[in-house]
């Protein structure tokens, strides 16, 4: 039996910088990275640069499990983070997403530390539902 799991990632991401700068600087190893142009399948192209950070899919039942884990990774750097996004005029992004199978859905909230975070970065948070069974 399947069940709901939960993934979430952070992204900094920009019309173009070196994403290798960033890993340098934060002294954090990247999930992924990808350069604007990049080809995503035949017929489709990466719209900007990306460094992403981010969680595999994990059986939860709280979405702050795994924003934790992630806020955790980057809670030592925030202020370097901040600087970096706007010496290189860069936006950053947290998706949640979620799978929910057999109509069990996690909790979904975000306490003040979170939403503070958040701001501080200068973050959005996007939330990405798909039901399954």
């Amino acid at each position: 039996m399947e069940r709901t799991n939960v993934k979430v990632e952070f992204s900094i991401f920009g019309e173009q910088f070196d994403p290798k700068i960033l890993t340098q600087t934060l002294l954090i190893t990247p999930t992924r990275t990808w350069f604007k142009g990049d080809p995503i399948r035949r017929d489709l192209v990466r719209k900007e640069t990306c460094w992403e950070l981010s969680t595999d899919y994990e059986e939860s039942l709280d979405i702050n499990d795994q924003i934790n884990k992630v806020k955790a990774l980057i809670q030592d750097q925030k202020d370097k983070v901040v600087q970096l996004i706007k010496q290189n005029n860069l936006e950053c992004k947290f998706e949640v997403v979620i799978n929910i199978e057999n109509n069990i859905k996690p909790a979904m909230y975000l306490n003040k530390d979170t939403i503070k975070f958040i701001y501080d970065l200068g973050a959005e948070i996007d939330f990405d539902l798909y039901l399954y069974s």
